[in-house]
Formats: structure tokens, sequence, C-alpha cells
């Protein structure tokens, strides 16, 4: 089984990450004219869908786990990168919206801490 990877990177090690895929959005243009009965409907295709990753960042220690989080919070940069999941499907385009962590935890010989990643797919 594979881990889950964004722009190539390894940021996500270990078990219990989830990646749930939205369905891709339609951009529509309405307008009502007078003399018109009803609305012209402008279809602007397709444009976006979200992706969001839920799990568990873990690490040897608290400066290890903050190590682990800092290099994940540089790609909140507005740029678009690929992401690729565990069964090793690909999405491109992808730009990361939105990084939020739950408070750390110990447990065993390892801090760690729930995550919640949002992102945009802007193309296939």
């Amino acid at each position: 089984m594979q881990i889950i990877t964004f722009d190539g990177k390894r940021l996500f090690e270990g078990e219990g990450h989830v990646l749930e895929i939205g369905t891709w959005q339609r951009k529509l243009v309405e307008r009502g004219f007078a003399g018109l009965d009803g609305v012209m409907s402008i279809d602007l295709g397709r444009r976006s869908r979200t992706i969001k990753q839920r799990g568990t960042l873990s690490a040897s220690s608290r400066a290890a786990l903050r190590i682990r989080k800092k290099h994940i919070e540089e790609y909140i940069d507005g740029f678009i990168y690929e992401l690729k999941d565990q069964e090793g499907e690909s999405y491109d385009g992808v730009r990361m919206d939105r990084f939020e962590t739950g408070l750390s935890e110990v447990s065993g010989s390892r801090v760690q801490c729930s995550y919640e990643i949002m992102y945009t797919q802007l193309r296939e």
C-alpha cells in the first residue's frame, strides 16, 4: 500500500489518512431579459472540486511535529501541485487552501495531533 503524497513529497507517513474527493462544480451565468419568458442560462463549464484530507500526524517529539506541520503549511502558497492517493491515483492542479491541526498529545513514545486539509482541484 502506498501513502498520500503532495508535490511528490511523503508528508503523510503512516496509516489513518483519509481523502474525501468531492464532485466537480459547474459555473453557470443566468440572465433574465425583458420579453423573454424565463431566463437565459450560459454554461461556462466545469470549474473545480473540493478535496478534504483528514488524519493524524505523528513524530518522535513536539519539536519534530512542529517541523512536520511547518513543511505542510509551506504549501499554502496559492500554487497548484499534484496530489496522489494511497491507490496511486493522481489529482493534478490541486491547491492547498487550509491546514488545521488539533492539540498535540503524547501516545507511547510518539507525539501526535489530528489534522484536516482542504484542497481545491482546479483542473484534471
